[in-house]
């Protein structure tokens, strides 16, 4: 007679089990929401309207925002905000890294300054930069007074091209700290004998970053860039609180849009047709990136 076989739960033997915690949280917490959304996409649910219900209609939420020429002057407005913004924070983060890079005194000191925006909540950081656009009483006028730099106080938030604008600033000064830090360590990963081999051999400054330290550094820069670019396409923590879109829908982006028609025109479906495109061009997004990444790899 054969002896029974204990039966063990092992990661080796019954992976399953193991994962079963994360795939049920997955799916309550993300797959789900996801789905639902999905869903009232397809589907025509204007909670002013409930004379009308919840009915399908197809593609036809996404025939209608296609056809919009608001939809695509959202999607461009969209584009050059996010572009400019983590244009900015890129190159203001690549020159602190490489100033925190070198041997200077101070240099924790500089660092924990640095972080400071960075745990700052959004919320808190878009009302204060608020204060400092007023047009009024705000910092910002204040100084460019005192300069001689302008005549009169200026409604920064209240035209369109400064409003652009001073949002974008406002989400660099909260995104700089996460690429400073980040090009920071990309640099202290360098090996130093590659650099001390390019300085015996008379290279230059320009040189040494031109042709070393970007080089080995593209794998950061593609990550940083990535991770930002996603995170600024769904700022809603900086508009919302500064112009709440406007003025005359000058800051308004695919969030902000999607938020307006979900919980100011309640448009459900409308709403949620917004969301999952932008859910569709952030996906395509990390596709691309993920694609460059392994094709480096792959070199």
């Amino acid at each position: 007679m054969k002896p029974l076989r204990r039966f063990t739960l092992s990661p080796e033997k019954s992976p399953f089990f193991y994962l079963l915690p994360v795939l049920l949280f997955m799916s309550v917490m993300v797959a789900y929401p996801i789905a639902r959304v999905l869903y009232f996409s397809f589907t025509q649910n204007i909670l002013t309207r409930p004379d009308l219900g919840v009915t399908f209609v197809g593609l036809q939420n996404y025939v209608t925002l296609f056809q919009s020429a608001e939809f695509w002057a959202t999607f461009t407005r969209t584009a050059l905000w996010t572009g400019l913004s983590v244009a900015g924070k890129s190159l203001i983060g690549f020159l602190l890294a490489w100033l925190l890079a070198k041997e200077i005194a101070w240099k924790r000191f500089y660092m924990a300054l640095l972080l400071i925006p960075w745990v700052t909540p959004m919320v808190v950081a878009a009302i204060a930069w608020r204060w400092v656009y007023d047009g009024e009483f705000g910092m910002l006028n204040w100084v460019l007074t005192e300069l001689h730099m302008l005549s009169d106080h200026y409604v920064w938030l209240g035209h369109k091209l400064s409003a652009f604008v001073a949002t974008a600033v406002t989400d660099m000064w909260l995104g700089i700290p996460f690429m400073a830090m980040l090009f920071l360590a990309g640099l202290q990963s360098i090996p130093r004998e590659v650099l001390e081999s390019a300085d015996i051999d008379g290279a230059s400054s320009f040189q040494r970053l031109r042709l070393i330290i970007l080089p080995l550094m593209k794998p950061v820069i593609l990550v940083a860039t990535t991770l930002s670019a996603i995170w600024t396409f769904n700022s809603f923590g900086v508009i919302w609180p500064l112009t709440k879109g406007g003025p005359v829908n000058a800051t308004t982006t695919l969030v902000v849009e999607a938020y307006q028609r979900s919980f100011g025109a309640f448009d459900i479906g409308m709403g949620s047709t917004i969301a999952i495109v932008i859910f569709v061009i952030l996906m395509l997004f990390t596709l691309v990136y993920y694609r460059a990444l392994m094709r480096r790899e792959e070199l």
